[in-house]
């Protein structure tokens, strides 16, 4: 975990700031007997909505250079108490990785383990604060006023490793607010001793 756990947080945090909001309707909507959506008619555009395209371009063009030139860093929760997936990730081993014989490990009470994250270098601009220092409650984690830029939080499961130690399968999530994220499963191998991620398939979004 602590070797693949910069390209981690690389890789599924999300500064939100940059996603932008849908471009405004050019052309007419065309709508079913049902009254579903069918399509849009580009040759019926206005030039009052070309106008109003142009502008949210403009706008999101002077958004991008702002976040450019900060170096703020961006806050993730995150909870280092690291546990088992709640979904047996075995057979996604073995079908991602052919011919990968499943490591059954023989484990007592609770498998879950602390990484110590704070002693790992991360690439980017994302800096993660342990979980315990925000709010319990879901509504004020998300509504509160920080004095930082927040831009989320970030879990990850426990590895499900094959029996010769060379693959590797885990699930993890970013959610960006209380109805956006994202569900990842992250594949990795080993290769020249190094870990490395290999893949990560999208399992959900919201």
């Amino acid at each position: 975990m602590t070797e693949i756990f910069p390209d981690l947080i690389d890789s599924i945090c999300i500064d939100d700031r940059t996603v932008p909001t849908p471009p405004p309707i050019y052309g007419e909507i065309i709508y079913d007997k049902e009254g579903n959506y069918v399509s849009t008619d580009s040759t019926k555009g206005t030039e009052k909505q070309k106008q109003e395209i142009l502008e949210w371009k403009r706008n999101w063009d002077s958004i991008d250079k702002a976040i450019e030139k900060d170096t703020s860093k961006l806050i993730v929760a995150f909870d280092p108490k690291i546990k088992e997936s709640s979904k047996d990730l075995k057979e996604y081993l073995e079908e991602h990785f052919k011919g990968a014989k499943i490591f059954n490990p023989k484990t007592k009470g609770d498998s879950t383990y602390t990484i110590d994250y704070k002693n790992i270098p991360l690439k980017g601009k994302f800096e993660l604060r342990n979980m315990s220092e925000f709010p319990k409650d879901r509504y004020e984690f998300w509504r509160k006023k920080y004095d930082f830029i927040f831009a989320g939080a970030i879990y990850f499961t426990r590895i499900q490793f094959d029996k010769e130690r060379k693959y590797g399968v885990l699930d993890g999530g970013f959610s960006c607010g209380r109805h956006c994220g994202i569900g990842v499963r992250i594949y990795i191998k080993k290769v020249n001793d190094k870990w490395m991620i290999d893949q990560i398939d999208n399992t959900s979004v919201s």
